[in-house]
């Protein structure tokens, strides 16, 4: 007895924390962040906001502020005066909620845009594709992993449907990026094999979301990068007061010309110090070999187009140059670089997705690239815009037709040229 006492002394308040503990995360909780989090939040491209999901539900659900999905990749760092965050904040009725970095190709986006089934249903969004993540591998395991947390993978898994070749592709590539261990993955690898989870795995499933969608609301708000104060603000006052569109165009190619005049490619003169001039020897001609028609990207791009037809979404998809001149210098295949943007463009095209910006042929504009491969300056106002314009006016109303033969290899590593592209259309009819 006195063993007992003794060890009940040391293990019982260990014990009954824990019990707490457990029963804290399971209990019903309501946490409201405020409009402040809600507004560091959206220019955060924290991947705390990305891979979780209640700042951005409740903000893209707030009946108070418009907020507007923006979708991408590293470009949306790019936050020189002209990029669309800071013009909304100082001439749009809308806010755009950022969502990429390096690495948030269409499959981590796809997890994203499913954890906000909801709040994007009829509603409108940005997506800008970059013909460069269009590899021969396509997104890389650590990136995924680094952008996509359990909670987002149990999210999609407690719906998932192993009659539908959609989820069991998507259960392929998770099973793919997370490897063979782990309970995600074991899961997953049922789904891509057309089996459906048991009631014990929707359990298990259940009660761990409930815990994570807990942590999630309790310590979202406190990791959150400072863009707004940083970044936003303080070029919202360095623009003019009045929109005009041919003022801030020229306005920006001068910016552009001050900013990158130490060298010959148009980059913004701090990265090309830091970046690119003491690589220039062993950069030539690195690019030769570079091919994006051929990847697992469109597939996991037909997913993306999927989710946003089952949430009757309106999108307007960018799809950005690459500097005309550093791409010259390395030796990248342009002829191979438009062909795989004609292939993205007949994958949106054929299901019904018509809102394309294409700004493959402006990377040899003044003012238009900030670097070797991002836009900014007078490429962010016509992004601008473009975005404006489709937000800010009626659009009609969306008419999708989904063909899952885009998941298909036979298109995933088609030689886009014109008679492929014509013979495999005629398959979709």
């Amino acid at each position: 007895m006195h063993n007992g006492k003794k060890l009940w002394s040391i293990f019982g308040p260990l014990i009954v924390a824990c019990l707490l503990v457990v029963l804290l995360f399971s209990l019903p909780i309501s946490k409201k962040h405020s409009a402040a989090i809600e507004h560091k939040a959206a220019v955060s491209l924290s991947p705390v906001v990305f891979k979780n999901q209640s700042i951005k539900q409740q903000a893209l659900s707030d009946k108070h502020t418009h907020y507007v999905p923006f979708f991408g990749s590293s470009e949306l760092r790019r936050m020189d005066r002209f990029h669309p965050s800071v013009m909304a904040a100082r001439y749009h009725n809308y806010t755009p909620f950022l969502f990429g970095s390096r690495g948030t190709q269409s499959l981590p986006q796809f997890f994203n845009i499913n954890s906000m089934e909801t709040q994007m249903r009829n509603n409108k969004a940005v997506y800008i594709i970059s013909p460069q993540w269009f590899t021969k591998q396509g997104v890389q395991p650590p990136a995924f992993k680094y952008y996509n947390g359990e909670l987002a993978n149990l999210n999609w898994l407690q719906h998932a449907n192993p009659k539908s070749p959609y989820d069991r592709y998507v259960a392929s590539r998770l099973v793919a990026m997370l490897g063979k261990d782990g309970t995600v993955s074991a899961y997953a690898h049922k789904i891509a094999k057309g089996e459906s989870l048991s009631s014990f795995d929707m359990g298990i499933i259940h009660f761990r979301l409930n815990m994570l969608v807990h942590e999630d609301a309790i310590f979202s708000g406190f990791q959150l990068n400072n863009n707004y104060g940083k970044h936003i603000l303080p070029n919202v006052k360095r623009l003019p007061k009045h929109y005009n569109y041919n003022v801030l165009y020229n306005d920006a190619i001068n910016e552009a010309a001050r900013k990158t005049d130490n060298n010959r490619f148009g980059i913004r003169n701090g990265f090309y110090t830091q970046r690119v001039k003491n690589n220039l020897a062993k950069t030539k001609g690195s690019q030769r070999h570079f091919d994006y028609t051929k990847s697992p990207e469109y597939g996991d791009l037909e997913v993306v187009l999927n989710q946003f037809k089952n949430t009757n979404s309106n999108v307007l998809f960018v799809i950005p140059p690459v500097n005309a001149k550093w791409e010259k210098y390395t030796g990248m295949d342009m002829n191979m670089y438009y062909k795989s943007v004609e292939k993205i463009k007949f994958q949106l095209r054929q299901q019904g997705f018509t809102h394309i910006l294409d700004l493959s042929h402006d990377g040899n504009k003044p003012g238009f690239m900030e670097d070797t491969i991002h836009i900014g300056w007078a490429g962010w106002v016509k992004v601008d815009k473009a975005a404006n314009d489709f937000i800010s006016n009626k659009q009609p109303q969306p008419h999708y037709q989904i063909n899952s033969k885009f998941l298909s290899p036979e298109w995933t590593n088609l030689d886009p040229t014109a008679n492929n592209l014509r013979n495999f259309q005629n398959q979709l009819k």
